[in-house]
């Protein structure tokens, strides 16, 4: 079951990144409104690479919603008294209908300003169940000691200090792309507008950057705490790049006007953040436990 999970974990991600790219590339109306199928046609005309990007999602969502329901379901069964397994389960079903329902209003009401915001915030919470989830599924564990288990506590509390911020970021990064507050502050021209306010624009790019600054604070913090323990080292190492590669491509995006190859670059660089993010919080939660003191009797 794990292999399974992990696999469904591998899924999801290339899911993800497809849709990214169709945001990206504005592919989101290549097949028009015949939701599911494209222009009407099961098999569509590919010459035009919008539709091949378009349509290539909405295929990868069949299997990832099969994937999904048989890592579920078989997890429940294997795992009939876990709570967290049986919880996260759940969630990653629910995440996947909401996810798949968004998509499809996305798409029949012709993506409207803003709405493509629903779809990354859920689509992301999505893959970060399943990663947890598939942690959830080991059965072994690492215990520490005393000494080392209060370390472990402290690098855990800085991680999850930047990494939910991280995750508040990527949705207002999201609603400052999709709202077209990005190309208000740009004075890139857009069909719709949910955010017209310069004023508003540039506030939403500041809170941004400042979230920025504090992730990127406790992802040093982070990789200190994560060496001192030599538990997480790679992952600590592996979630600060991210991080700095993240504002890196964010930069660009704002020098170069916010050009095709830098967004996409961005959006598959906050999916790998993702993984690396739900890598360390189920290591933190399934993989380690404080050793227990035996007494003498």
């Amino acid at each position: 079951m794990k292999k399974f999970s992990i696999a469904t974990v591998a899924i999801t991600f290339v899911a993800l990144i497809l849709g990214n790219l169709v945001v990206a590339t504005h592919s989101g109306d290549a097949c028009g409104t015949s939701w599911p199928f494209c222009n009407g046609q099961v098999i569509p005309d590919f010459s035009d690479y919008h539709v091949l990007i378009e349509y290539s999602h909405r295929m990868m969502v069949p299997l990832l919603a099969v994937f999904t329901l048989i890592n579920a379901v078989g997890a429940i069964l294997k795992h009939r008294r876990s709570q967290p397994v049986f919880w996260l389960s759940i969630g990653s079903l629910a995440f996947l209908f909401i996810q798949s329902m968004i998509g499809g209003l996305n798409v029949l009401l012709g993506t409207p300003p803003g709405f493509t915001t629903f779809d990354v915030i859920f689509s992301q919470l999505l893959l970060l169940n399943l990663v947890v989830l598939s942690y959830s599924l080991h059965e072994e564990k690492i215990e520490l000691g005393q000494t080392k288990w209060s370390t472990v506590t402290m690098s855990y509390r800085a991680f999850l200090l930047g990494f939910t911020l991280y995750v508040a970021q990527v949705i207002l990064g999201a609603f400052f792309k999709h709202s077209r507050a990005s190309n208000v502050m740009m004075d890139i021209p857009a069909v719709e507008y949910l955010v017209e306010s310069p004023q508003l624009a540039n506030l939403i790019y500041s809170f941004h950057w400042l979230a920025t600054i504090v992730i990127i604070v406790t992802a040093f913090w982070f990789v200190m705490y994560a060496s001192k323990i030599n538990y997480h080292v790679m992952l600590s190492w592996l979630y600060l790049i991210s991080i700095f590669l993240n504002a890196a491509v964010g930069v660009i995006i704002i020098v170069t006007g916010n050009v095709v190859l830098a967004s996409s670059i961005h959006m598959i660089l906050s999916t790998v953040t993702m993984v690396i993010g739900g890598s360390v919080l189920g290591g933190y939660w399934f993989k380690v436990q404080k050793k227990t003191i035996k007494q003498a009797l």
